[in-house]
This record gives structure tokens, C-alpha cells and sequence, in this order.
């Protein structure tokens, strides 16, 4: 395609004068046309009307955004979507925004739009790339220079600065991640024109010098989920009268999570990833809205050690440089610090830092939709922002943004009073701060690239220069499983791990043959540190974000062993693209026995031969050389049908000629319901999500079914996942306030009522759902609660035998791993576990207590407190069992029950004071829900009998 005539924009006199002032957002820019070297380009006069109408004070728009140049045959938004970015009470649906970059696309060989997935509900993911003529028709070239950069193993230090010579970075920005943020997505189209029109001197040497990749929106479901919800709610909202609740889903499973999915679970997240693995830009920068007026990432402390120091360097360093500038054209309110740490590395650009690459991010002050409203801005002593715990409403986040109008060291302009706000002041202050970040690029592209290189070439170094030279996980392992999963994982983040063909001996001991292999001598190899160790805080005075521990191992429930011997590094190994386990079936007998060793995958398995007799063994039995733990399944089926469900699934099996002399209990999936809220649905989510994965059959249900009742005759057991955070508010909900608030689809709004219908989500289930949880429980179902969902039996009567209390403001547990002991060994729930102290993940569930049947009117006998019958697991508690992370005050859940189990009539109510299904992260704990799942009705005393033998 030839190259079209190119517009061109140069500041004039006038502009200059106003930034030497440093007010020049104060000015709109003045001609509609100007004489340059393409000969006379047209600004869009219509733009800058609407655009200054739209601003609500000059000092919220620069020089930089506030005019957009015409040209004849490429379509600016307005050409496609029909009107300007920014203009009130406009959202744009996805299919709108893919609309308008092919089109773009089309008209100028400047544009590129490549797909790299589809969401979980079907839309096409894509990544755009901006740049100058030869920079997209070379495209394919500069992804090779950046591959080079990033694994520079088969380069020297002179070949590696001829690369850098002639390579050019890949700037990666991303919008719509938390899809009702909705102002980034906007805002990207607009600049994506920009880029790929506009001649002034900064975005020609931008367009020249680097090429810029955006992620149009991340979660694209939830996009247009939200504008549906905008256009049915939000429009009409006023400072008088608010619809009083969000939109209950984003995307599929998870709302602000899809930011802290660790592991790459969901698949927009997972396509990112994979994109990024194949072109390596080295600065993804990830645009967010919620802090007044824009934040600019600066990495502050606690920062994670194992990164390289180059980047905390060059991370103060843009912000440092953005906030100068946009300083410079008069726009206050820009800030850095004090926000945003640098320890957890699951949010979703860091995928930019993990690789040795920058990672970026904003937060820019707005709202969740298009409407133009109220700021006020002054009180000191308001708390913060949003934070890494429950997300406060909007009212809390409006009150938190007064301490954002205090000066600080790090905040040098803070914007202050009261103030309108509107979608076009989002744009501006984000396009702004953008080309700012683009213009320091493009200033310094070999800069950006030789540290990208050097970071790479640094982290290639480490297993020789640092303690850590590696780390094997063993052969032997009593589940494969869990080792696969967790080798796998390492794997789709692009760290290298071998398998070793015979037996390797190291300082640390012995490691059979098949053990597998982490060299601490390849490019991502800070990462597998920084996945793989003990996290070890920095200091215990300060809070982070989010997460203070991951470690795979703990959470997978592997061994994984630390080396420092040198020698790993030489080991013989063959490298592992991705683990597929195959599962085996022995021996010849019409009943199988399936050793029960962990694996989560035994859920699977039933769930796969669910027409078929499954029984499982009370107790540990023999057959030849293979041992079968309790829990182990004996199955009465054609041999065919069952190697055909064994082997996927890396199952070990044995053919029987007689049942085991062991007594049995079958094994039934359950009629399965969920219980979610509609103001809480995140956590719920993760667990909905880990049932399907791992093909649970269930039904989803809110506050109507329970409030009809008769749930007994529809449901054996029921899950309460973590939600809402108190059991009041897991009651009551969203507040009712006299108006339904209907989550229904329609033919106007065809993206809401997924996941569940109702004519109104607000009021909860109220006191008459409780009254139905407990005649379920009563009639014989099983009521299970996971985390803070624990308080409600407590508190509600469902289990009246337990108490349960909160921590003190002292305490802190930003999700540590700990030890818990199992009490009850032989509970059908610790089926698998082979240990009596296993690191789980606690964070703020509650303290439970229950009451023992000892004589309150006699004195306590001698010794320690006797542990009542229904506590199944307790926390140790204390600092050394801490085992990885940050906890204050460990004291506080010492000897506290961790998992108990409490009869009421014919049923039972089991309560998990921790998250076993924690997003899809603690796979080690997955297993106790599972068993609970797949024992539901040989749980205790109330359980059915057992038989001998299958039938």
C-alpha cells in the first residue's frame, strides 16, 4: 500500500510562550490551519469546540491533545463511531472499537491489527501496532531484534550493540483491563490516530522511533457488560440519585482479579501473555483508573529483591519525567509513589518486569461511566484509595481521594477544592501522560533497549554469581499430578526447566533420575526465583498491595528443594516443552482400584464416569507393589471405559480380581449448588471456575432460589464461597432502596443476565433465606463455608455450637502461607494428605471457636484444653509457623480451628476458616473441598452405611 500524505502539526509562538509559562493547557489551540511541509494540513475544528466544551477547566486538558488534525481518507473515531472521544455520556461496545481500528487499519499502512485469542465468551482479542511506514512493514524484523535482546545467550556484548542499533522498542499499552474502567479505551482509539496522522516534531520522532502496541480492551466481555449496564443505569445518575449497585459480573469469572491471576487462568490473560512471549516490548504500561488526578507507577517499596536494580532506577525515572511535563503545560494533579508497590509479581504487566522488561501503569481519576460529575478534594484526613482488600464503595473511594489533595514530596501539585470531572478530562490527562511517556521513549529508544538487553544478559548471570543457583523438583513424587501442573505453569511463562536422565548428586543430596530441572543460568531466571523461594518480607512495618506470599511449591503442594551447589548449572537435561502425563492401568480383574495420592483430578474422574459405581476405601489397602491410600476408588466397569478416563488424566490404577477386604462407602456426586451474592460475585468466581476445570457439575444460585425454599429436595450439599466479607452483608446484600435493580437480558442490553437472571439483585436473602439455609442443613444437606463466609453459620444460628470473632487491628495477613495441623486423619476431607502439618494460605477469616462438652460447672482438668470432636484442622499459629510471607500478631490464631465440622439435625455445616479454592493459586487445598464434594454423605456420624464390596 503506498504511503499517504502525511499531515503535520508544529507549535507555534504562541504555544511556546504558554509552556515556557507552563500553562499552556490553559490554551486551546488557536488555527484551524497551518502551513507545514506537506503544504496546509486542517485541524478539526469540531473537535477542538467539543473538546474545549467538554474540558471543565482549561487547566485539564495540554497543548498535546487539544486539537486533532483532518485527513482526507483516514477516519478519525468520530468518522466511524460518530462522535468524539470524550463527549458525555458516549461509551463505546467492543465490536465498535475493533470497528474503528480496522478501519484505520485499512486506510494506512501506519496501522496493523493482529488477533491473538478469543475471550471466554467468544470475542475476538487482538493487539494493534502503531508506528511509521517501515516500522510496520518491517514488522517481523523488530520482533526478531527484541527476541534476540531477550535471550541474548548466542550474542556478544559487540553483537548485542549492533542489534540495539538497529532495533526499535515495542511500547505496549493496555486498556480496559477492569473493564468498569472504562475511560483508557476510549482514549487509546484517539491516540492511535493520532500517532499514525499527526507531523508534529514529538509523534513524528515517536512514530519514527518506537512502535506502539495497544491492547484495546483486556476483558472485553466485561466491557460491554459494563456500557450495558452504563446505558439501562449510569446515564441517568446524578449526585442526587445513584443506582445504588454495579453490574454484578465483568467477565466470566472474575471482576478486578483478572489483575492478580498469577497463574494465567483466564484466557485473555493467557493470550496476552503468549503475545508478549513472542515479541518481548520492552515497557508494557497498563492503564487503570481511580486515583485523583493521575498516578504514575514509580515501583515503591516493599520492592520484590530479586529484580533487577535497573529497573527501580527507571522507574522513578519516567514517572519523575511525566509528572515535569504535564506539570509544565499546567495540568496539577500529578503524582507518583505512595501507591502501587513493586512485591507481588501477579499483576498482569508485570509479565513486562517478570521477563526483564519495564513495567508501567496509571491510574487516572474517573468514574465507571460517561456522566460529568462533582469532585471534592481537602480532607487530610480521609483514608486512601482504593487498596489490595475489599473495594470500598463509591462514596468511600470519593472520601479517600481527599488525602490526594495534600502536598507531598511525591505529590509536588496536588489538585484541590471541588471540581466537575468528565470523560473527556480522563482522556486528555491520559493521552497526555501517554505521548509524554512515548516522547521520553522515543528520546531514548537505544537507552530503553540496552537495558532491556543488559536486564536479560543480568538475569542469565545470576545462577553463577548468586547463592541460588537452581532448583529440582524430585522424581517420586507421591502425585504426578500436582509436579505437572506446577512444571507446566513454570513452563507457560517461558522459564526453562529439564529433565534429568540419571541420577544428579549435589551438595543438597540425590535426586533421581526424571527429576526435574530449574537452571538459575537463563533469561527468566529471576522469575522462577521469585515464583519458587520463600518470600521473606522486607519489613514487617509496611503493608503491600496484595499478596505477601505465592510460593509455587507450598501452594502446589511439591517439593521443591532451593540449590546452592554450582554444579546444577552443568547438569545434563532434556529440556521440557510441557508435561502430559499419562496415567496407567495394570493387572487384569473386573474391578479397578485408583490410588487416591492427592491429585485433584479424582473429581475429574468421577465426574467423567458419572453413571458408573464409584466406592471409596475407608482405609489404606495393598495390592502387589502398589499402595492405596484411604480415599483410593474401586470401580465396577468396562476396562476400555476406564483406561480411556485414567490415562488423561495421570492416574495411577490397578485391575482387581476381588474387592479390596477393606469397607467402602460409594462415592456419589452430589446435586451441587453454589451460593453467590450479587454484590459479591470475585470470589465466587475462582471457585466456579475451578469446578468447571476440573468438570464438577453444579447449579449457580442467588438469593431467589433460596428464598423459595425447598432447597433439600433440589440440592445435597451447597457451597458459600468467600464473599462479601461479613455475614451481614452476605445476608442483606445490596442495599434495597425502594427501586428494583434488574440484572435481566433484553433486546437492548444483550450482555446482561449472564451467569443468572433476577428481577432485582438488591436486599439479599434476608432473614428468610437463613431460616432456608437451616432447614436445608436440617433435612439432611451439607452446608459448606469457605473464608470469611464462615461467619455466617456462626452468627446466624446455623451452627449454634460455634463462635466466631475477628482479629484485632494489629494483626495483618496479607494471604501468608502457614502450617495447619490435621487433627482427624482419617476424615474423609484429608483424603490424598499424607502429612499432619501442611502449609495452607490464611488471610482475614474468621477466628473460630467451638464450644466443647465439658461441664461448664466443674473445674478444667490438668494440661492444655481438650479439642472438641468437630474441629477437623487447626492453625498452630505463632511466628514460626509462618512458613513464607508476612504475618503480624500469628499469636492471634494460635490453636484456632481451621476446618470444622458441626452436626445440626440431619445434616452438617462445614466450615473452612481459610480459602481452600483461593483464585487459582493453592491448588495443595483444593483437594479438602474436593474430598468434602466427593464424600458428602460419609462426612461423620451421620453418615450412610458402609458396604464391603461394589455391587
Amino acid at each position: 500500500m503506498p504511503t499517504r500524505r502525511r499531515p503535520a502539526r508544529l507549535f507555534g509562538a504562541a504555544c511556546s510562550i504558554l509552556l515556557a509559562l507552563g500553562s499552556a493547557a490553559a490554551s486551546q489551540s488557536t488555527a484551524n490551519k497551518r502551513v507545514t511541509s506537506s503544504g496546509v494540513v486542517a485541524d478539526d475544528p469540531d473537535f477542538a469546540r467539543a473538546v474545549k466544551e467538554w474540558t471543565t477547566r482549561p487547566e485539564f486538558n495540554s497543548p498535546l491533545v487539544d486539537h486533532l488534525p483532518k485527513f482526507a481518507g483516514i477516519p478519525s473515531p468520530k468518522d466511524i463511531l460518530g462522535h468524539h472521544i470524550g463527549e458525555p455520556k458516549k461509551l463505546t461496545y467492543y465490536a465498535d472499537i475493533l470497528k474503528y481500528y480496522r478501519a484505520l487499519a485499512s486506510a494506512t499502512p501506519r496501522v496493523k491489527v493482529l488477533p491473538i485469542g478469543t475471550s471466554n465468551e467468544g470475542r475476538e482479542l487482538v493487539v494493534v501496532f502503531v508506528g511509521s511506514d517501515e516500522s510496520i512493514r518491517n514488522l517481523e524484523t523488530y520482533r526478531g531484534y527484541l527476541a534476540q535482546l531477550a535471550d541474548p545467550r548466542k550474542l556478544t556484548d559487540a553483537q548485542a550493540r549492533d542489534v540495539v542499533a538497529k532495533a526499535k522498542p515495542i511500547y505496549h499499552l493496555s486498556g480496559g483491563l477492569h473493564s468498569g474502567e472504562v475511560g483508557p479505551s476510549e482514549m487509546l482509539m484517539e491516540l492511535a490516530y493520532r500517532v499514525a496522522v499527526e507531523e508534529s516534531p514529538l509523534v513524528t520522532q515517536i512514530r519514527d522511533n518506537v512502535i506502539v502496541s495497544i491492547t484495546p480492551v483486556a476483558d472485553p466481555d466485561g466491557r460491554d457488560r459494563n456500557v450495558d449496564w452504563y446505558y439501562k443505569y449510569g446515564i441517568n445518575e446524578t449526585e442526587g440519585r445513584t443506582t445504588g449497585a454495579s453490574v454484578p459480573y465483568w467477565g466470566k469469572y472474575i471482576f478486578h482479579d483478572d489483575n492478580r491471576d498469577i497463574n494465567y487462568s483466564q484466557v485473555e490473560m493467557r493470550a496476552l501473555l503468549d503475545w508478549y512471549l513472542q515479541w518481548h516490548p520492552p515497557i508494557m504500561h497498563d492503564l487503570h483508573q481511580s486515583q485523583t488526578l493521575l498516578y504514575t507507577f514509580s515501583g515503591q517499596a516493599p520492592q520484590n529483591p530479586n529484580l533487577d536494580p535497573i529497573l527501580f532506577a527507571e522507574l522513578p525515572m519516567m514517572a519523575n519525567f511525566e509528572m515535569a511535563q504535564l506539570s509544565k503545560y499546567g495540568m496539577p494533579g500529578v503524582w507518583t509513589h505512595g501507591y502501587v508497590d513493586m512485591w507481588s509479581p501477579g499483576y498482569l504487566a508485570f509479565m513486562s518486569s517478570n521477563h526483564n522488561g519495564m513495567i508501567r501503569m496509571y491510574e487516572i481519576q474517573g468514574f465507571s461511566g460517561a456522566n460529568t460529575q462533582k469532585l471534592r478534594l481537602g480532607n487530610p484526613n480521609a483514608p486512601g484509595g482504593r487498596g489490595g482488600g475489599p473495594q470500598p464503595d463509591a462514596a468511600a473511594i470519593t472520601a479517600g481521594r481527599a488525602n490526594q489533595a495534600q502536598r507531598e514530596w511525591y505529590r509536588p501539585w496536588p489538585a484541590t477544592g471541588e471540581f466537575d470531572w468528565s470523560l473527556r478530562n480522563n482522556t486528555n490527562y491520559g493521552e497526555t501522560g501517554v505521548l509524554t511517556a512515548l516522547q521520553y521513549t522515543s528520546q531514548f529508544p537505544k537507552v530503553i533497549l540496552e537495558n532491556f538487553y543488559v536486564k536479560s544478559r543480568n538475569s542469565i548471570e545470576t545462577g553463577r554469581k548468586e547463592t541460588v543457583a537452581g532448583y529440582v523438583i524430585p522424581a517420586g513424587q507421591r502425585d504426578q499430578t500436582r509436579v505437572a501442573l506446577l512444571v507446566n505453569l513454570l513452563r507457560m511463562q517461558g522459564i526453562e526447566v529439564g529433565k534429568a536422565a540419571r541420577e544428579i548428586k549435589l551438595t543438597e543430596g540425590a535426586f533421581p533420575a526424571g527429576s526435574y530441572v530449574v537452571k538459575r543460568d537463563q533469561p527468566y531466571a529471576r522469575l522462577a526465583k521469585i515464583l519458587l523461594e520463600k518470600q521473606v518480607y522486607p519489613d514487617s512495618t509496611t503493608r503491600t498491595y496484595d499478596d505477601a506470599a505465592w510460593t509455587m511449591g507450598l501452594m502446589n503442594h511439591t517439593d521443591v528443594r532451593e540449590v546452592a551447589d554450582k554444579a546444577i548449572l552443568d547438569v545434563g537435561v532434556e529440556p521440557v516443552a510441557q508435561v502430559k502425563l499419562v496415567g496407567s492401568v495394570t493387572g487384569a480383574g473386573p474391578l479397578f482400584a485408583v490410588a487416591h495420592s492427592g491429585s485433584n483430578n479424582m473429581i475429574t474422574l468421577r465426574a467423567r464416569l458419572k453413571d458408573v459405581r464409584v466406592q471409596a476405601a475407608d482405609r489404606e489397602f495393598r495390592r502387589g507393589e502398589t499402595t492405596f491410600p484411604a480415599g483410593s476408588f474401586v470401580i465396577s466397569a468396562d476396562a476400555a471405559r476406564v483406561r480411556t478416563a485414567i490415562e488423561p488424566l495421570g492416574l495411577t490404577a490397578v485391575a482387581l480380581p476381588s474387592a479390596p477386604t477393606v469397607t467402602l462407602h460409594d462415592i456419589d456426586l452430589p446435586r451441587l449448588a453454589v451460593y453467590s451474592t450479587w454484590g459479591g460475585t470475585q470470589d465466587v468466581g475462582w471457585v466456579r471456575y475451578a469446578f468447571d476445570r476440573f468438570e464438577v457439575p453444579y447449579d449457580l444460585i442467588y438469593k431467589d432460589q433460596v428464598k423459595r425454599g425447598d432447597l433439600k429436595s433440589k440440592y445435597d450439599l451447597i457451597v458459600i464461597p468467600q464473599q462479601s466479607g461479613t455475614a451481614k452483608r452476605l445476608v442483606f446484600d445490596i442495599d434495597a432502596r425502594g427501586t428494583a435493580i434488574a440484572y435481566k437480558k433484553s433486546d437492548q442490553f444483550k450482555y446482561l443476565g449472564m451467569y443468572g437472571e433476577s428481577d432485582d439483585i438488591t436486599g439479599g436473602m434476608g432473614i428468610e433465606g437463613v431460616a432456608e439455609f437451616d432447614r436445608f442443613v436440617k433435612a439432611g444437606g451439607v452446608l459448606v463455608t469457605l473464608g470469611t463466609s464462615s461467619f455466617f453459620p456462626a452468627e446466624f444460628g446455623l451452627a449454634p455450637k460455634v463462635d466466631a470473632a475477628r482479629t484485632s487491628a494489629q494483626f495483618y495477613s496479607p494471604g501468608a502461607i502457614i502450617d495447619a495441623e490435621i487433627l482427624q486423619p482419617e476424615h474423609p476431607i484429608f483424603y490424598g494428605y499424607d502429612k499432619k502439618t501442611i502449609p495452607v494460605r490464611y488471610a482475614n477469616g474468621p477466628l473460630l471457636t467451638m464450644q466443647t462438652n465439658a461441664n461448664p460447672f466443674e473445674p478444667p482438668p490438668p494440661g492444655p484444653p481438650p479439642t472438641p470432636q468437630g474441629v477437623l484442622m487447626r492453625y498452630p499459629g505463632g511466628d514460626e509457623h509462618v512458613v513464607s510471607g508476612l504475618m503480624r500478631g500469628a499469636n492471634e490464631i494460635r490453636n484456632r480451628p481451621a476446618i470444622v465440622d458441626q452436626l445440626s439435625g440431619k445434616g452438617r455445616v462445614i466450615m473452612f476458616a481459610g480459602n481452600p479454592c483461593y483464585r487459582w493459586q493453592n491448588f495443595g487445598e483444593f483437594n479438602m473441598l474436593f474430598n468434602t464434594v466427593l464424600n458428602w454423605n460419609h462426612l461423620g456420624s451421620n453418615a450412610a452405611a458402609t458396604t464391603t464390596a461394589p455391587q
